[in-house]
């Protein structure tokens, strides 16, 4: 039996699925290099979804972390360089600066590493408070290292 040639629409069909397949993968990633970021802190591969995402500068150059408790952490760490931090307030999910949300402790929301402080607008912070069952709202400069460790304690 003679082999008989490819048809042109197979080969079309072969291509199109080929290269949709590539465009999926392609799209896969959260930044232009293709590499899916990681929390600089722990380590963790942060949400695509951005409800927790904080970050900053270190050596000019845009960090992210995974959670508020993990920026913070590394925010009171006088060592690490972390510059200009950035949460994602709980109500818009838009950025702001670290220093411009007050911060809900010890509320019934969840973070990705466990128990978490809550960045909310300062005009919102207590009926976030109220509503979530949180037990303090604190200012970036009263966030201690005793406040981050207290998070580990509620695991």
């Amino acid at each position: 039996m003679p082999l008989t040639p490819f048809r042109p629409t197979v080969l079309l069909v072969v291509s199109l699925v080929a290269g949709f397949a590539l465009l999926a993968l392609a799209t896969c990633s959260n930044d232009a290099s293709g590499d899916r970021r990681r929390c600089d802190l722990c380590g963790m591969y942060v949400d695509r979804n951005p409800r927790w995402i904080a970050g900053g500068t270190k050596n000019g150059r845009p960090v992210f972390f995974d959670s508020p408790r993990c920026m913070l952490q590394t925010l009171r760490d006088r060592r690490s360089g972390l510059r200009e931090p950035w949460v994602t307030e709980y109500y818009a999910q838009r950025r702001r600066p670290a220093a411009s949300v007050r911060y809900v402790q010890g509320s019934d929301t969840i973070g990705p590493m466990g128990p978490d402080l809550v960045p909310v607008d300062p005009v919102r912070a207590e009926t976030f408070r109220r509503d979530h069952r949180g037990t303090r709202v604190l200012t970036l400069d009263q966030i201690t290292p005793a406040v981050l460790r207290s998070l580990d304690a509620r695991r």
